[in-house]
């Protein structure tokens, strides 16, 4: 899968479940408490969209496929962080939470989705490589 599906297809990903986390956030709160979470001003879809697309700009740090185990490892871990600044940063810009009590629930909120993009990006990518066997297959199979 090329760099640009790749960003184009976390992208959608991180934004639909940070939506989705958000509103279900909000009902909850109002629901139980009766307030809102956030006021929804017309940024925030822009605000998540920007946010998914700069988060999925920056798992380009991930693919260098010369480096060993090791070296990916710390890769993913500067990834974690470095994503998690930008949902804090961001999250705090556009007012996704107010208090500590919010920050922590998108934090929460961060990890779920981040293991949700990676197992769905691990996924897309050996569906592709079973797409590239299975045709490189049949080319052999007609020689």
């Amino acid at each position: 899968m090329n760099k640009a599906k790749i960003i184009f297809n976390q992208t959608m990903m991180i934004s639909t479940a940070v939506l989705f986390g958000m509103g279900i956030r909000t009902a909850i709160l109002f629901l139980v408490a009766g307030q809102y979470m956030i006021e929804w001003q017309w940024y925030i879809p822009l605000s998540v969209v920007l946010v998914g697309f700069l988060c999925a700009l920056a798992s380009l740090v991930l693919y260098d496929e010369t480096d060993n185990e090791s070296h990916q490892r710390l890769r993913v871990v500067i990834h974690f962080i470095l994503v998690l600044g930008i949902v804090s940063l961001f999250g705090y810009l556009f007012d996704w939470y107010s208090d500590l009590t919010g920050y922590l629930i998108i934090a929460i909120m961060y990890v779920i989705i981040y293991t949700f993009v990676w197992i769905s990006t691990l996924w897309m990518l050996k569906v592709d490589e079973k797409k590239i066997n299975d045709a490189i297959d049949r080319i052999r199979d007609e020689e």
